[in-house]
């Protein structure tokens, strides 16, 4: 069963955004997954947080997906994650504001 939600990044390349700024960004809807998966770069498993479109039948991520995700609250339907996005072959520090729709 898929967990529809709303994902904002809060981080641009390991950088925190400025609040009135991270509210601009337009938050991303579809399902999320997390699962543990053996990331053969860093060759060991992870803990992995994917933000997938299933729409049409198949599985693509919207988002880069969160490795070493890590669930540090969740409150009133709320949630928010930590980790690292791969973006063009470098690791970021990642944060994702989920909303559960």
């Amino acid at each position: 069963m898929e967990m529809k939600v709303k994902v904002r990044p809060l981080q641009r390349q390991g950088r925190l955004m400025p609040r009135e700024t991270a509210v601009l960004v337009p938050a991303r809807v579809g399902a999320l997954l997390v699962h543990e998966e053996r990331d053969h770069e860093l060759g060991r498993p992870v803990l992995r947080a994917r933000l997938l479109d299933i729409s049409g039948g198949t599985e693509t991520d919207l988002l880069p997906d969160l490795s070493d995700a890590r669930l540090l609250w969740a409150k009133n339907n709320k949630l928010r994650f930590s980790g690292f996005e791969r973006v063009e072959n470098a690791s970021y520090a990642q944060t994702w504001e989920v909303e559960v729709a």
